[in-house]
């Protein structure tokens, strides 16, 4: 992990590829798609079956390590439509019922809105608060004087050594007032980011991040 200042609040940068806001005790994380493997599955294409089984142990084990006020999420919560992975998600969100879910809609959030009620989530189009704005799709420009968090491109980082050698790593891209987290949620792959246009890049690694920044 790795805390960082961001107009006078204070974020965890976690290895989960999620960010703990200090100041509300929130939780942020986008892309988790759920029912994803699920839905390549039924089109045909050779996919994990637990992938589903382990995001929401992830996020279980993430919960309770943060332990959060409330858990806010940067769209594409669930790739597919409603199936029974949906169904598996309503259960675990029974089990984690003391946690307030908020989430921001994204491209694949499509399911009706007794889905999302049935699942006691608040579905928001953008979320704002002290100053921040929370989307799913990164803004260009950004909105000035403000400062964004966002998910959806799944950024990653390509890292280069003597040898030839590559590493491949999900990331944490800020720039122009704004972050975009890495997806979540396992099996989405990554989109690969130009470290020099960052302000600042954190690379994630299973046991800790790691700022590029000043190692360009």
């Amino acid at each position: 992990m790795l805390e960082i200042e961001i107009k006078n609040h204070s974020f965890t940068l976690l290895t989960e590829k999620a960010l703990f806001w200090n100041n509300s005790r929130t939780l942020i994380l986008s892309d988790i798609h759920l029912g994803k493997s699920g839905h390549f599955r039924r089109s045909g294409i050779a996919a994990p079956q637990q992938i589903n089984e382990t995001n929401l142990l992830r996020l279980s084990n993430l919960i309770k390590d943060t332990n959060p006020q409330r858990i806010l999420i940067l769209g594409d919560l669930f790739h597919s439509s409603q199936n029974k992975e949906w169904s598996r998600f309503e259960e675990w969100r029974r089990e984690c019922s003391r946690k307030e879910f908020h989430l921001v809609m994204g491209n694949h959030d499509f399911l009706d809105e007794r889905s999302y009620s049935n699942a006691a989530i608040q579905c928001h189009k953008q979320f704002e608060e002290s100053g921040f704005r929370f989307t799913h799709i990164p803004e260009e420009p950004a909105t000035p004087g403000s400062f964004t968090f966002c998910g959806h491109i799944h950024p990653g980082v390509r890292l280069k050594g003597p040898g030839r050698q590559s590493l491949h790593l999900p990331c944490f891209f800020q720039a122009d007032n704004q972050m975009i987290l890495p997806a979540f949620g396992e099996f989405t792959g990554c989109s690969f980011v130009d470290i020099n246009g960052a302000d600042q890049l954190y690379a994630v690694t299973e046991s800790k991040i790691v700022s590029l920044k000043n190692k360009i």
